[in-house]
């Protein structure tokens, strides 16, 4: 056992500096150690920020970590969060100031909240505000009210990860270190709202409340104006199209209203992209993502890139393993649904990942961490010892270096490599028929609410589908590490002027459980650019190019590995009217069409292999 768990089972009540398992705080021990303080801070332009201080009780400085959130610093008053007992208990153990504060506009805080508000013009007034003065503005109070040492660090997940990415752009000298994590990036290229341009309806429950108007502060956030009385598929069936799930609002909701003013990748989009704003970032980054993130994996993968690409001075660290959304605060993820992936994961990036980079930037502890983190999944169907120090990888760079792209040609229902040479041009076909969508996951777990473990569930439900081609490999000889962008290419002609594509990437286990690895979409009406929609020519074959997130997943000596087609992926996609309009969200599902597809044997799909 670690010797500082041993001091922390003997003397569990102690103030201590050093790392603490997660698990061995209790309130008990903060209710002694610390006081927690409800305050406003206000901003250069006089409006108030609702903050929640956990600091210390004894008389010395200490590093600080600051979280800021549209969700509310619930529970209020003397209750102290849950989350320090938690994922945030090896901050408490090593006695930081612990801070939280809702961004302006949300909850007990003033102002006026903007969705993904971006960064105000260099060139801007020092009175006009964005989120990176309000981070500032924070850490200049805090630097005055409190025993900071001098250090702060900033993190949050999802939304909250946001602005993390944005305290980067802060220029507070103290501000030395910022982790966004599944961090909200791009609603249009892949996060939550769209993906290649196809709308996620998994956003129009968020939207129910979290895009309503909201009134004065207020303790508690926007009841939902809609509640999924019967599972999600049947529920969207009976609402299938934009219009109707509008009007299901029953009041105006204005976000929903300017994403659908908007669906194409237009100046709007593109001036709240985060990796657009990327520049100068003083502070240490370290972007973590989970590949098996339903909500924001492209968020943690993109922000890095942009990072290494247009910050290159910045030292940015990249973690990225086989968990969810968020799946790293959970002590007791180990996979997901019928997938399992190992124990220990968070326990491992707890202890020995986050707060050890933290601990360098802010106290000058430890030693320098590795650039990369990477722990690929496995489709393994028992349990495994505990995944820790020997699992994870350390490559120099992500995507790693050393990767190749191997090709894999769609070819009858095999999906070969480049060795074969003799190739007669042919095609398989299915039609997509929006009033039967493929579903994203097995109809018998389909619940009243959306179900994460699609991202790593079994397809052998969808290999049944007519509309939907499944490709397959021999078995593997030997075992495949597979890490960094998968991209895909396919060959196709429509019988209509628009459709879209799901891709998935699927590891066939030898008992024939078929776990999809990866899988993404792409709307052809963008295939030359999200700024550039263009209608298809009925029956000309065209080509469809896009790029599924990044891939850290070990392919096991007698799998497959198998490739689906298909042209829905409902209702965790929207169904595409398959035919071409200026705005697609205005179609009423009476005019959505049929479409014959065809898809050649000169498709490929190219996943990065390392040797």
């Amino acid at each position: 056992m670690n010797p500082v768990k041993k001091f922390l089972l003997v003397f569990p009540l102690l103030l201590v500096g050093a790392a603490a398992f997660a698990r061995e705080i209790t309130r008990e021990w903060l209710e002694e150690n610390y006081v927690k303080t409800e305050t406003y801070i206000t901003m250069r332009d006089g409006i108030r920020l609702h903050t929640a201080v956990y600091e210390p009780k004894d008389a010395d400085p200490h590093p600080l970590i600051l979280l800021r959130t549209p969700y509310g610093l619930a529970p209020y008053g003397e209750k102290i969060s849950g989350t320090l007992t938690s994922w945030m208990s090896v901050f408490a153990a090593n006695l930081y100031i612990i801070v939280f504060q809702s961004v302006r506009g949300t909850y007990l805080s003033e102002g006026k909240f903007v969705n993904i508000r971006p960064l105000k013009s260099p060139e801007a007034p020092w009175s006009d505000t964005d989120e990176a003065t309000d981070t500032y503005d924070t850490a200049e109070w805090l630097m005055d009210h409190t025993r900071c040492s001098g250090s702060i660090g900033v993190k949050g997940v999802s939304y909250p990860g946001f602005y993390a990415t944005m305290a980067a752009f802060s220029g507070h000298p103290a501000v030395k270190a910022v982790s966004p994590q599944a961090p909200v990036t791009d609603w249009w290229k892949g996060d939550d709202i769209h993906h290649n341009g196809i709308p996620m309806l998994d956003i129009y429950g968020f939207a129910a409340s979290f895009f309503r108007e909201r009134g004065e502060p207020a303790p508690h956030g926007n009841p939902s104006l809609i509640h999924y009385d019967k599972n999600i598929y049947s529920y969207f069936m009976e609402r299938p199209d934009f219009l109707v799930l509008t009007e299901n609002f029953g009041e105006r909701v204005p976000y929903w209203e300017t994403i659908l003013s908007h669906p194409d990748y237009d100046e709007y989009w593109k001036s709240v992209s985060v990796t657009g704003q990327i520049r100068d970032i003083v502070p240490a980054v370290m972007v973590v993502g989970g590949s098996y993130d339903a909500e924001d994996c492209y968020g943690a993968i993109e922000t890095y890139r942009a990072i290494r690409e247009r910050s290159p001075r910045t030292e940015a660290y990249f973690v990225y393993g086989p968990w969810s959304h968020g799946g790293w605060r959970d002590l007791r993820y180990n996979g997901l649904g019928d997938s399992y992936f190992g124990e220990g994961m968070t326990d491992y990036f707890l202890e020995e990942i986050e707060y050890p980079f933290f601990a360098w930037y802010l106290e000058g502890k430890g030693v320098r961490p590795p650039a990369v983190r990477i722990l690929p999944s496995r489709a393994m169907n028992g349990s495994t010892p505990y995944r820790t120090e020997s699992d994870w990888e350390s490559p120099a760079a992500w995507p790693p270096a050393g990767a190749f792209p191997q090709r894999y040609r769609l070819d009858g229902g095999s999906l070969v490599g480049p060795s074969v040479s003799a190739m007669v041009l042919r095609f398989r076909k299915y039609v997509s028929d929006p009033s039967s969508p493929v579903p994203y996951l097995n109809p018998a777990k389909i619940t009243d609410g959306n179900n994460k473990n699609y991202m790593a569930a079994d397809q052998r439900f969808a290999s049944k589908r007519k509309d939907v081609l499944t490709y397959v490999s021999n078995p593997l000889k030997t075992g495949m590490l597979a890490e960094g962008p998968v991209r895909v290419s396919l060959e196709v002609s429509v019988s209509t002027t628009d459709a879209d594509f799901f891709v998935k990437v699927i590891d066939v286990r030898p008992d024939g459980y078929q776990m999809m690895v990866r899988g993404d979409g792409m709307r052809a009406r963008y295939r030359k650019g999200g700024d550039a929609p263009e209608p298809l020519v009925p029956g000309e074959k065209t080509r469809i190019e896009f790029t599924l997130n990044d891939i850290a997943h070990y392919f096991g000596e007698g799998h497959k590995i198998m490739v689906q087609v298909q042209s829905s992926c409902f209702p965790l996609m929207a169904m595409s009217p398959q035919f071409f309009q200026e705005n697609p969200y205005r179609v009423p599902f009476s005019e959505y069409r049929k479409a014959e597809i065809k898809v050649y044997n000169d498709s490929w799909i190219e996943i990065p292999i390392i040797q």
